[in-house]
């Protein structure tokens, strides 16, 4: 395992390894970063819901079925001790984070790129880059950062920071005089709701 980075894959066993979910079914699972890494086939989930308290966090979209966490930065010993929660219901998977180093590390979680993303988090930054779907991300305190390549791909857009500032031209230009607002309606199949209670929100190309 290199020195410069810990990764830990995350999943769950399909059918023919033995792991069964019902419509309703529900399974749970933790594990830390100091624990045996284990991987499988994420192509049933639609949804991925992340409950973040404080921390630096980084979301990225990829070409695999599989979500993969990985820590970088200069606090890594901390980070062996962060837990990881698992809870699956039918197509939709919540994973909660705990323990997280607060500073020198940053948390990089990769989903499948064609992926709804739902993401609360307490305090820190949030970044959303190369990630297609429904997006609905808040945020108490800290700057939170969303990749918008094509706007067009988006239908109705809410976009608001209580304290502080929307930037990004994508939807047109944000109006308010302390703190920002944004609401956007198109003909895309994605919905993107983005809210900062104190902080930036910025959309990037």
């Amino acid at each position: 395992m290199s020195n410069a980075a810990r990764w830990l894959a995350i999943g769950f066993l399909v059918l023919t390894c033995g792991l069964a979910y019902g419509a309703s079914g529900t399974r749970t699972e933790t594990a830390t970063l100091d624990e045996h890494p284990f991987q499988t086939d994420l192509a049933r989930i639609k949804t991925v819901r992340l409950h973040l308290r404080d921390g630096d966090f980084r979301i990225v979209g990829s070409d695999s079925d599989d979500i993969t966490i990985r820590t970088d930065g200069k606090n890594l010993p901390s980070a062996k001790k962060m837990k990881v929660h698992l809870e699956r219901k039918a197509d939709s998977l919540d994973i909660s984070l705990s323990n997280v180093p607060k500073k020198d590390c940053q948390i990089t979680i990769e989903i499948p790129k064609e992926t709804s993303l739902y993401a609360r988090m307490r305090a820190g930054d949030l970044s959303v880059d190369g990630v297609a779907g429904d997006k609905d991300l808040e945020l108490l305190a800290g700057d939170l950062n969303i990749q918008v390549p094509d706007a067009a791909q988006y239908g109705p857009v809410d976009l608001s920071v209580r304290f502080g500032d929307v930037s990004g031209s994508q939807f047109g230009n944000p109006k308010g005089w302390m703190g920002n607002s944004l609401k956007w309606g198109g003909n895309g199949k994605y919905r993107l709701h983005a809210h900062v209670l104190a902080g930036d929100l910025t959309l990037r190309p």
